[in-house]
């Protein structure tokens, strides 16, 4: 099993979590690291649990929050929703959102 976090980032101005959420993500087994006096208004930014794959933790993410893991957030701040793990040998992978196709059209 791999441990996966979640790291939640303030993109366009917001975050994408309530706090709701965050304590349903903790109700299902996540380890929240919670915030003592909020920081930036969010009483929380992280949380890890452990899965037999990645893909399993933002599944069940997805699942609990009703969030898209893949939104692409805005384009100075980054993706909203990071997730990452170390595999056996100590290597960190990281989640990337990419677009693959725009498209410029006039209405």
């Amino acid at each position: 099993m791999i441990e996966v976090e979640y790291q939640s980032n303030n993109s366009g101005g917001g975050w994408w979590l309530t706090d709701e959420n965050w304590k349903a993500l903790e109700d299902e087994g996540w380890a929240v690291d919670w915030v003592p006096d909020r920081w930036l208004g969010a009483l929380a930014t992280t949380a890890k649990k452990k899965f037999n794959n990645p893909y399993d933790a933002i599944s069940e993410f997805e699942r609990i929050t009703g969030q898209d893991a893949s939104a692409e957030g805005c384009n100075c701040c980054g993706e909203p929703h990071n997730f990452s793990y170390s595999d056996e040998d100590g290597k960190i992978h990281y989640t990337a959102v990419r677009v693959r196709e725009t498209e410029i059209k006039f209405d």
